[in-house]
Order: structure tokens, then sequence, then C-alpha cells
């Protein structure tokens, strides 16, 4: 497996478990708006990691992988710097679930629908070598 790819999908596990623990700081502490700043910035890292990788990689990818997280990234930054505890909770809630479905869309594990509605982007290396 290419280490971008595997770095990605690493990552990724250790954010969704990042973005749960800003939501439950904030449902138990208040909001951290530095925490949120930091978690927000990571997920941007992983988006960045990820896009790397599609272009070094055969498989083809779901358009709505990038669509939900880019979303879910949307929705972090939107209550990054917030300090209201109701805004925080909603959208990095939205948001963990919006990462956990760009997750399911390309994992083995996913819903099957996912795999066979959605149109699928062609890897540049595919492309190339055709």
């Amino acid at each position: 497996m290419n280490p971008l790819l595997a770095a990605h999908k690493h990552y990724g596990t250790l954010l969704l478990v990042l973005v749960l623990l800003v939501i439950l700081v904030a449902l138990t502490k208040g909001p951290k708006p530095a925490l949120q700043r930091i978690v927000a910035v990571l997920v941007d890292i992983n988006l960045v990691v990820g896009l790397i990788a599609f272009f070094q990689t055969v498989r083809p990818i779901s358009w709505f992988h990038p669509i939900l997280a880019l979303g879910a990234v949307g929705l972090l930054h939107a209550a990054a710097k917030s300090e209201d505890r109701a805004k925080v909770v909603r959208c990095f809630s939205i948001a963990l679930v919006l990462l956990v479905a760009a997750w399911a869309v390309n994992a083995s594990w996913g819903p099957a629908w996912f795999k066979l509605n959605f149109v699928k982007l062609p890897a540049t290396v595919e492309v190339i070598t055709k």
C-alpha cells in the first residue's frame, strides 16, 4: 500500500478520536478554542495528505469522499474559534458524522450503496497509463 495512503487512513482514524474529544471537552468543561483550532488544522493536514495520496494511487475514489470531508472541514473551521458551547457541540458532532461517512464511502466495511451508486473518480495514474 502507498505509504501516504496508509498515513492518511491511520491519521484519519486518530482525528476521529480528536474530534470526539473536542465534543466531550465542550460538553463537560466548555469550549476550548485552542484545542478546537488545533483539531481543525490537523483535519486540514489530513485532507492535503489524502489529496497527495490520491494522485499516487491506482484505486478509484468516490466523489463523495472528498465532498463529505470538505463539508466536515468547513464545519470544524466554523466552530474553531467559537466560545458558544451549543455551536461547538453541534458543528463538531455533524463534522464527526460527515467524517465517518467519508470514511465509509471507500472503506471495505462501508455500505455497498456508496460503492455502487456514486460516480468514481479515476485515479491519475490510471488515466495516464491508458
